[in-house]
């Protein structure tokens, strides 16, 4: 029962440390460069996927993603690894602090660690790039959305 009790306090707190550091609506880089870039995008896009029976807009469109992709790519994966390593550095506290427990303790422990950022972000971002890059998808603000669920990000 105690190692029980010890085990959702373990969960508990990291998954806290993950709350603190997720990204807030209110966020100066959310608010005033995430957010409006991914709309500014996506609504460009729109009017370039609807004038896509012609070539241009449909290449300039393709460019325009791919810059999309490394810019918004590198912010959710700042934003990522940030939940990340609160969440490294809380489950590094714990293993001190349970140091003296069973090995099966720590190896619970460690299977709560989620997927590290650069997988999360390059998951993330390349299926918003797919979902762009198809024709007529793309009218759908995957930027936005993409945004949107790093806010959501625990």
């Amino acid at each position: 029962m105690a190692e029980t009790t010890a085990e959702l306090s373990a969960e508990q707190s990291t998954e806290n440390a993950g709350e603190k550091a997720r990204v807030s609506p209110l966020d100066p880089d959310f608010i005033c460069f995430a957010l409006p870039f991914a709309i500014i995008v996506d609504a460009i896009d729109i009017i370039l996927e609807l004038t896509s029976v012609f070539i241009l807009p449909k290449t300039v469109g393709i460019i325009m993603d791919i810059i999309t992709f490394t810019i918004i790519g590198g912010w959710i994966y700042w934003r990522i690894g940030r939940i990340s390593k609160s969440r490294e550095e809380q489950k590094r506290a714990f293993q001190k602090q349970l140091a003296q427990k069973s090995t099966q303790m720590q190896q619970q422990l460690a299977k709560g660690i989620t997927k590290g950022p650069l997988r999360k972000t390059f998951i993330r971002v390349g299926a918003t790039l797919l979902g762009e890059l198809i024709p007529f998808v793309g009218l759908l603000p995957f930027w936005t959305i993409s945004v949107i669920l790093t806010l959501r990000e625990k």
